[in-house]
């Protein structure tokens, strides 16, 4: 963002190691917390959002995410915020891969990509994947998280335009 002259737009990140949307997790769900972390923190302007692969793998529906995700983006919509969807990266080779659990995977990601639903919508998926697998280059050895490489690359090409449109 230094490099394009991006200089007014700051960045809170909230991720939580081990969270879950709807239920499970390490901590508290993004539902139980997300008007905490985003929605009410004062000058907040655009929202991102790029979970759900935690609820895919203790077997959660894509349907119950994409309502998760209704319901905060009608949230930001309410207080006039942009609203920003990533979809979730592959896990093949994970412990998470599976059943049907690709399947959630593709639905909930062909909902972000969809368009009016996220103001904006990025394929991480598509930046690091290869498949249901994330590409060798860009695999931290779990085959779950991107590697520093693979969040680069995710950097790399996330579109900047939509903090000067």
């Amino acid at each position: 963002m230094q490099k394009n002259n991006i200089t007014n737009v700051g960045v809170n990140n909230q991720a939580a190691g081990g969270n879950a949307v709807l239920s499970g997790g390490l901590g508290p769900t993004l539902l139980s917390r997300y008007k905490r972390d985003a929605i009410d923190q004062p000058g907040v302007k655009y929202v991102m959002i790029f979970e759900g692969v935690n609820d895919i793998g203790a077997n959660a529906r894509g349907s119950a995410l994409i309502d998760a995700f209704k319901r905060i983006i009608t949230d930001c919509k309410a207080k006039g915020y942009v609203t920003i969807g990533a979809t979730i990266t592959p896990f093949g080779g994970n412990s998470y891969a599976g059943g049907n659990h690709e399947q959630e995977r593709k639905t909930v990601n062909t909902w972000i990509m969809a368009k009016g639903n996220f103001d904006y919508a990025i394929d991480f998926s598509a930046i690091v994947g290869q498949g249901d697998r994330l590409q060798a280059a860009f695999d931290s050895g779990d085959h779950l998280h991107p590697s520093v490489a693979g969040y680069q690359a995710i950097a790399d090409k996330f579109p900047l335009d939509i903090f000067t449109a």
